[in-house]
């Protein structure tokens, strides 16, 4: 299992708006609660126009992951979006990874140390490499 994290902290709403909006075709969206709810709970159906509308930037639930060999989800980018009208619900954008390159470029993203599925003893040894001085 792998995870790479970009940041998409310095995109504005706008942008953002626009990634979701040219990109949306290319792959699927989900939506989801933040938090478990019973099962008896509906989960709103947002229309395509009210997710553009409730996207913004600045939201803590909005980040942009590379995903290789994750449980129960497939290969590729997923981008979480949060939603300004609905504070406990989010929307998931997924793309097949061929997109990473062209995102990476078109909105400048900075991607953060690799997330894997280490033993305590890789992961000590990974920790050691990285910081010398430790």
């Amino acid at each position: 299992m792998t995870e790479r994290f970009y940041s998409i902290d310095h995109l504005s709403t706008l942008q953002l708006r626009e990634l979701y909006t040219l990109y949306a075709c290319y792959g699927w969206t989900d939506t989801e609660f933040y938090t478990l709810v019973p099962k008896d709970v509906k989960r709103p159906e947002l229309p395509f126009n009210e997710i553009i509308l409730n996207i913004y930037a600045g939201h803590k639930h909005n980040y942009f992951v590379l995903m290789n060999g994750c449980e129960d989800e497939e290969d590729g980018i997923m981008i979480g979006l949060g939603m300004s009208g609905y504070p406990e619900f989010a929307v998931y954008l997924h793309l097949p990874d061929k997109f990473l390159n062209e995102l990476v470029l078109k909105y400048e993203l900075n991607s953060s140390k690799e997330a894997k599925n280490y033993t305590i003893e890789e992961y000590l040894i990974e920790e050691a490499k990285d910081n010398p001085e430790n």
